[in-house]
């Protein structure tokens, strides 16, 4: 199996990502804060016959909520609300997450 590849370096966003993986995941996720407000980017992979899903986006972007706390946070996709933004492209997801600071 290859190495996942982001698409992306960290440093090219102006916020800092936070590994939020679990074992049974099947693409990568991370999560980050702007102000009081959690997000979740979610990162498939780079070939579309990889994904559990082909049809869906390399990158998505959605709410997040904190269910421990500052300490210990426990960050999950905030369901009550669609995701918002969803691109194949790293340059398209990396220009919305610096318009959101």
């Amino acid at each position: 199996m290859s190495r996942f590849e982001l698409g992306f370096k960290s440093s090219d966003l102006p916020v800092m990502l936070k590994d939020c993986r679990y074992e049974n995941d099947t693409c990568a996720s991370f999560y980050f804060r702007v102000d009081d407000q959690y997000y979740q980017l979610w990162v498939e992979h780079k070939e579309k016959a990889q994904r559990e899903d082909p049809n869906s986006p390399r990158y998505t972007v959605c709410k997040a909520i904190n269910e421990g706390d500052e300490a210990f946070p426990e960050i999950y996709t905030d369901h009550d609300f669609t995701d918002l933004f969803q691109t194949e492209e790293p340059s398209a997801m990396i220009r919305f997450v610096s318009e959101m600071q």
